[in-house]
Formats: structure tokens, C-alpha cells, sequence
């Protein structure tokens, strides 16, 4: 006797329907902007005088862009900022972490200074730091400058700029690493340390051979985010130096807002800011794939 056995396909699942609006959603709001900036990074258009045309101008303004030094210094000012920025926020960021992870009488308090930072909008920090804290008429600076008997630094008016927007970055991002890896600390498994302590890791082996490596991806996250959030930053920038003295403090956001709201070449800012995207995914992109070569290479 011959049974025939029916083949039951599995019904589809219906969450990729519930998430259709969502897709649909960050599609409209993300992609067809940046369409749109594509499409202007291809015509001359200079919106303070209407009563030129606007006309298409092919890859006139990329041309452009790659033969300007000033882009060239831009470029470089956004990636030492970005790589500087993020080398010393992972290095304070865990060495805080450190102090901060041991339980002792008003922690918590401790702890909520530390991340506050993170929690003030970027104009806001750019405006404390310009105004009350390194103002050579009126801020801190000055007051130390006289008590000392020197004259006061113009932070954001000399060749310091760059480093002081460095440090303006680091001051605000410190705490997000802070925040990742003290989250790291508090989940080693006290086992391993009891087990690494027996066997003769103290102090500084602890720290390097077993509690490092056992946050390795935290550091990977945290950097990660980091790099991403420190590459787009615009407001310290802006209220501050202004990319000032010449370009010698901008970054790649502000040149974007520059080129469009000071020389109103919109063609040419979709154009930087088109390829700031593609400098942005390449520099992720390699940051990514570096952290998968050093897991396959432990692996």
C-alpha cells in the first residue's frame, strides 16, 4: 500500500510585512535626501544670485574640489581631529573606567559628573568653553593669565585651534567610552579574575593579559560609535573657531556649511558632502574590517 506524503510548505513569515513601513520609512528619510544631494553636486548653482541660471555643470564641481588645496587641509585637519580625538577618549575613557569601577562612598555621584558631559549639546560645550572657560577678555583664561603674569592664549583665534577643538571633542566624548567600558568591566566574570589572581597575575598582568583582552569587544563597539559620532561633528566647529584662522580648524562638516552659506556654491557643497559620505564609509569600512582580521587572527 502506497502513501503519498503531501509537502506542506512553510507559510512565510509575516515580520518582514510588519517591518515593510519601517524600511519604507528610513528609505524616504536617509536616501532620498542623499539623491537629491547627488543630483545637485551636478549643477552650478549659486543661490545669491537668482539671476543667474541654474545650469548643469557635470563633474565641474568635483574637479573643482579635488584641485582646491583648501580641501586637502580640510580633509586632513577631519581625519587627524578624528584619529586623535578617538585615541585619547578610548585611552582616558578606560583608565576612568578603571578608577571608577571599584565601589567606594559616592560613586554614583562620581560616576554622574563623569558622563555629564556627554549630555551637553555640542553649541552648548563650544559656547562654555569659548566664553567662560579659555576667553582671553573675560574667562578663565584670563584670570589665571593675570594671576600667573603672562599674557592670556587665544585658543580659538591662533594655530591652536585644531587642538583646542581636539580637546573640546575629547572633553564631550570621553564619557560615551567611559560609559561602554566600565559597562565591560562590571561583566568580567569574577571566576577568571579569582582563577588568574591564584595563578600569579597581579597588577599591571591582570590588566594586560586578561581583563584587555576579555574587553575586546567593547572597545571594538565603543570605538566603533565613537569614530562615527566624532567624524560628524559640526557644532563645536561652528561656534567656536568658525574652521578659523583660514581652514586651519575645519573639518569636513563645517567646510559642507562653508561652501554653501558663505560662498552659496550649493553644486560645490553637495559635492564635498557627497564625498565626505564616501570618506566616511571608507574610513568605517576599514576601521571594520581591521577589527575582523585582528578577531580572525586570535581566532
Amino acid at each position: 500500500m502506497q502513501t503519498t506524503k503531501t509537502l506542506v510548505k512553510p507559510k512565510k513569515s509575516p515580520i518582514r510585512y510588519l517591518l515593510l513601513p519601517a524600511v519604507i520609512f528610513v528609505a524616504v528619510v536617509t536616501q532620498i535626501p542623499f539623491l537629491m544631494t547627488i543630483i545637485i553636486s551636478f549643477l552650478k548653482w549659486n543661490v545669491k544670485r537668482p539671476d543667474i541660471p541654474v545650469t548643469f555643470a557635470g563633474f565641474d564641481n568635483y574637479a573643482y574640489i579635488f584641485t582646491d588645496s583648501k580641501f586637502y587641509s580640510v580633509l586632513i585637519n577631519s581625519l587627524v581631529q578624528s584619529a586623535v580625538s578617538l585615541v585619547l577618549c578610548t585611552v582616558l575613557g578606560f583608565l576612568l573606567a578603571l578608577l571608577f569601577s571599584k565601589s567606594f562612598k559616592g560613586i554614583n555621584i562620581a560616576r554622574s559628573f563623569i558622563i555629564v558631559p556627554y549630555f551637553v549639546m555640542e553649541s552648548v560645550t563650544g559656547i562654555i568653553w569659548k566664553t567662560l572657560m579659555l576667553s582671553p577678555s573675560f574667562g578663565i583664561n584670563m584670570v589665571l593669565s593675570k594671576w600667573i603674569g603672562i599674557e592670556p592664549v587665544a585658543f580659538f583665534s591662533s594655530q591652536l585651534s585644531l587642538v583646542t577643538i581636539i580637546i573640546l571633542i575629547v572633553w564631550q566624548w570621553t564619557p560615551f567610552l567611559f560609559m561602554i567600558l566600565l559597562a565591560g568591566l562590571q561583566n568580567l566574570s569574577e571566576d577568571v579574575l579569582e582563577s588568574a589572581k591564584i595563578d600569579g597575575a597581579h597588577g599591571l598582568k591582570l590588566l594586560y593579559y586578561i581583563k584587555i583582552p576579555m574587553l575586546k569587544s567593547y572597545f571594538e563597539v565603543g570605538m566603533m560609535f565613537g569614530l562615527i559620532n566624532i567624524l560628524k561633528v559640526f557644532g563645536l566647529v561652528f561656534v567656536t573657531t568658525q574652521g578659523g584662522p583660514g581652514v586651519s580648524s575645519a573639518n569636513l562638516p563645517y567646510y559642507v556649511y562653508r561652501t554653501a552659506f558663505y560662498d552659496w556654491q550649493m553644486g560645490r557643497s553637495a559635492a564635498i558632502a557627497v564625498i565626505t559620505v564616501a570618506i566616511t564609509l571608507i574610513v568605517i569600512q576599514s576601521f571594520f574590517n581591521l577589527i575582523r582580521r585582528r578577531q580572525k587572527g586570535v581566532a
